[in-house]
């Protein structure tokens, strides 16, 4: 080859590179903004009634909701799917799915909700300081609304013995469990706790708690509730127990007083978190938040039929 081609080959070679960098950039610009995505597990009507308050805060720029359920391997090949879409915001809504995308979503920013403890997905990393987390995340910390059920049922019954079944396999379940022992005594209430993991023992579990004094049995926010929640609502409606109910979904008729998640509040407060995040707000820089907006309801007619039960009998003695 010529000597004097060889500055000639080097410069065609540089306008080459220089004409792929700005169709390159070219295609980046004009590249439309990836969705925004709600991964949520598991369905269920509370999870469907935060999804539409997010959706409408978004407006325009809500994505669609994505459901999975919190048992199999299909979550994490739904997720995989999901990735690949690019989204330019990951809203993930439940423990089930932050469990799945914590470990693997690192550059996505991500907006969590309906969360009650996020330290064990690895998301956040220290409990007493939730404001060091997981660099592309945030959201809010939703815990079972026990400390207000509490508070509601010892002003309404009075420090009566309260108790709980759970199911040890249930994480959300046990946690409360201990949070219960931990947390009645401060309000005068002497706790009862039974433990039940099938349908088959969940029956003798409640009947051992009244059997031990339990004159209120508290109905939890966990799946493993769903069980034994109608039982507990017929006994309440037969007072045979009051009964105070952190349960959200189906009809509470039986429970003297509900204290539960209002989901439709939570879901537009998770829907203003996003906004943010979407206006620009890196998440690194956004605080984990705990809040616990709530639907307090008192079954009055129940109330006063307890108010007056059981009625004073006397005694005649005939001769």
């Amino acid at each position: 080859m010529p000597t004097d081609a060889r500055p000639q080959i080097a410069y065609e070679n540089r306008k080459f590179l220089v004409l792929v960098i700005i169709l390159g950039l070219a295609a980046a610009c004009s590249r439309a903004p990836g969705p925004v995505i709600i991964f949520a597990s598991p369905d269920s009507p509370r999870m469907r009634q935060a999804v539409a308050q997010v959706q409408t805060k978004l407006g325009k720029a809500a994505g669609a909701a994505v459901y999975v359920s919190e048992f199999g391997s299909a979550g994490r090949e739904i997720l995989g799917r999901l990735r690949q879409e690019h989204p330019r915001l990951l809203i993930v809504l439940g423990t089930p799915a932050l469990l799945w995308v914590a470990p693997a979503v690192k550059k996505v920013p991500v907006v969590f909700g309906l969360v009650a403890n996020p330290y064990f997905t690895g998301a956040v990393y220290d409990p007493a300081h939730p404001e060091i987390h997981q660099e592309n995340l945030t959201g809010i910390v939703t815990p079972a609304p026990l400390g207000a059920a509490l508070q509601h049922g010892v002003s309404l019954f009075g420090a009566e013995p309260w108790g709980l079944l759970y199911d040890p396999t249930d994480g959300v379940a046990a946690d409360l469990a201990q949070r219960f022992k931990k947390m009645a005594p401060r309000f005068g209430v002497t706790p009862l706790i039974e433990s039940s993991s099938t349908a088959a023992t969940d029956g003798p579990g409640l009947k051992r708690l009244i059997k031990r004094g339990a004159r209120v049995i508290y109905l939890p926010p966990a799946a493993s509730a769903t069980r034994y929640a109608p039982l507990v609502l017929a006994w309440g409606r037969e007072m045979k127990v009051r009964v105070v109910s952190s349960y959200p979904e189906g009809s509470q008729k039986g429970a003297a007083l509900r204290v539960a998640v209002d989901y439709g509040r939570l879901g537009q407060d998770i829907g203003d978190l996003a906004r943010r995040v979407l206006g620009g707000e890196n998440p690194q820089g956004i605080p984990i938040v705990e809040k616990t907006p709530l639907k307090v309801e008192v079954d009055e007619a129940l109330l006063r039929k307890w108010s007056g039960y059981p009625p004073v009998i006397k005694y005649v003695l005939i001769r």
